[in-house]
């Protein structure tokens, strides 16, 4: 079994340098498990590392995705199984779904949502890798086969870490730059139902874009913004999420409207500015602590020597972080870096 966990991990490894797209990515890693975990569907979602909330969506013979709100909804309730963020912080980073436990008897996503749609059995995977929570897999088995078993279980745990580092490296492959567009950003209001109230022009260009490859109909579009509405009400404050284009990096930020109890929200999509983005692609790129506060400092136009003064270090020092800096972001000097992080 050792040889085919390794095999597996090799797998997930080539699939994240090959990928082309988010769906490509999704695919490549569902075979990459399938022989040591055979499995009938599967649902990948990548998390902002600082906010949490999903960022990119891959998935196929899975939930449908009106089901997803209800999957996403018993994130927030207290009574279903194996949350994400439990999983995230116990003991083990898996948890399997429809094995008949008595504990499963109250689950509603078993019952309403995996049942009335033909499956019978959910292995979920907190994609945790040096402590943020990168992505969350959830694999499916119809109805009628056997469910995950406690050695798959363990097969997958050995390859959390693995997932992780994939995804990191499928969205730290590329040089980052925020989203060039001519389009006015998107302001959308949604009722505490999740439905659009109202919006300007340019919402559907903009919910579309926050779904790269998506080929479905408007109506499905508030996927996209479903985990930020969530966590905007949960958390009684702004929720920002960085979403990751194959064009350049996305900002939405959701925030409770004022004067309402009702859970209106209001939600606003643009291009990625350079302050809103750069926390998220320290934690991507893997940006040390020192490099980053280099980054801070460059971003705002300072010189070396300046820099060095500011953070008491030498000149020396501050070159080579941005040499690191250069390395880690796909460019070849200082002026380079900051036009493509530019907004």
């Amino acid at each position: 079994m050792a040889f085919g966990v390794e095999r597996a991990v090799g797998g997930i490894a080539a699939a994240a340098g090959e990928a082309a797209d988010v769906h490509e990515l999704g695919h490549g890693l569902s075979r990459a498990l399938g022989r040591l975990i055979p499995h009938d569907g599967f649902m990948l979602s990548g998390l902002d590392p600082l906010s949490q909330v999903s960022c990119f969506l891959s998935g196929e013979h899975t939930y449908s995705y009106p089901s997803l709100r209800h999957v996403l909804l018993g994130e927030f309730a207290a009574s279903d199984r194996h949350p994400f963020k439990e999983l995230w912080y116990g003991a083990a980073q898996v948890g399997v779904l429809g094995s008949g436990v008595r504990e499963e008897r109250r689950s509603l996503r078993l019952h309403e949502v995996m049942v009335p749609q033909g499956f019978g059995s959910e292995m979920r995977l907190a994609l945790v890798g040096g402590g943020p929570l990168w992505g969350t897999l959830a694999l499916v088995r119809e109805r009628g086969r056997a469910c995950f078993t406690a050695a798959e279980a363990v097969h997958a745990q050995c390859l959390v870490t693995p997932l992780a580092r994939a995804l990191r490296r499928f969205v730290a492959r590329g040089t980052p730059r925020p989203l060039r567009s001519v389009r006015p950003p998107a302001v959308i209001v949604v009722d505490g139902a999740d439905r659009i109230r109202a919006a300007t022009p340019d919402s559907s260009y903009w919910l579309r874009a926050c779904l790269p490859g998506f080929l479905g109909s408007d109506d499905v579009l508030p996927v996209a913004y479903w985990h930020s509405t969530f966590m905007a009400r949960s958390r009684r404050g702004p929720v920002v999420n960085r979403v990751p284009h194959p064009d350049g990096w996305i900002e939405t930020r959701a925030q409770l409207l004022a004067g309402t109890d009702t859970g209106e929200v209001a939600l606003t999509i643009q291009p990625a500015t350079t302050r809103t983005l750069l926390p998220a692609l320290t934690a991507w790129y893997g940006v040390t602590p020192r490099e980053a506060a280099v980054l801070h400092q460059a971003v705002e136009g300072l010189p070396a020597k300046q820099i060095a003064r500011r953070l008491d270090v030498s000149p020396h020092t501050v070159n080579d972080h941005l040499k690191a800096l250069y390395r880690k972001f796909g460019v070849s000097a200082r002026q380079e870096l900051l036009a493509t992080l530019a907004h």
